[in-house]
């Protein structure tokens, strides 16, 4: 199997097991079944995703030189590649609201969401209102960005979430306005991943194209996208014990 018939079968595998599409708790929000309140203690915790995207696309472009192994073997014989450095960049520079196609902060633009909840900014992120699983997915997100090699980040930030953002991101935001009255400004955060994803997504692809070189990197590759797939299934998987099915009390 040649590299790009691996890529396709990975993300074949993402499509599959993606819990922005095939959680229960997003099947419900999709279909209106929630109530308000429930999608208000959804967006709380959600609010861990945006609140470490800068972190996780400025430690890709700390790692641009960091392909694969431990840090001294990777600094010594990893090149100095201008145009991956660049394409990372893009990505930091879109999360910052520096970019034609992005020119808002995204982290700016999720408090758009919760302020239309009666959420107050102020109480985003408070110890007593983030559950277990999110904490864990907080730190296991923003540890995987300063420790895992460049190769395990893209193949389990970008590869797993771009690709199927560009279909679920879309759907949720006519969700959020169709079902719970919510506006089109209110589902920012949605709407701008929806689109500049397709250019992350392409991004992630060739920077795999250029990096899977070996059958251990196929391997470390499907790693990872078992731990990126991870991150949405546990957030969710709180909210849902939370709010829903109320075996967790809050």
């Amino acid at each position: 199997m040649d590299t790009e018939a691996f890529l396709d079968s990975v993300s074949e595998e993402i499509h599959q097991h993606n819990a922005m599409m095939l959680h229960a708790l997003m099947k419900l929000m999709f279909d209106g079944e929630l109530s308000r309140e429930q999608v208000a203690g959804w967006a709380r915790q959600f609010w861990v995703i945006p609140h470490t995207h800068l972190i996780n696309n400025a430690g890709k472009l700390a790692h641009a030189q960091l392909w694969r192994g431990g840090f001294l073997q990777q600094l010594m014989e990893s090149p100095y590649d201008r145009d991956m450095t660049a394409k990372l960049g893009e990505a930091v520079l879109d999360e910052m609201g520096k970019t034609e196609i992005s020119p808002q902060s995204h982290y700016d633009c999720y408090f758009f969401l919760t302020d239309a909840l009666g959420i107050p900014m102020a109480e985003m992120g408070r110890p007593e209102d983030l559950l277990p699983n999110s904490l864990l997915v907080m730190h296991a997100w923003t540890k995987s960005a300063l420790e895992f090699s460049l190769l395990e980040l893209i193949a389990s930030h970008n590869f797993v979430n771009d690709h199927t953002n560009t279909i679920a991101y879309p759907r949720l935001c006519e969700a959020l306005m169709g079902h719970y009255g919510l506006s089109r400004k209110a589902v920012t955060w949605f709407d701008l991943h929806g689109e500049v994803d397709k250019a992350h997504g392409a991004m992630s692809r060739s920077v795999l194209a250029q990096l899977v070189q070996t059958e251990e990197d196929r391997r470390v590759v499907r790693y990872a996208v078992k731990f990126g797939l991870g991150i949405k299934w546990a957030l969710f998987d709180g909210v849902m014990n939370a709010y829903v099915n109320k075996s967790y009390p809050i």
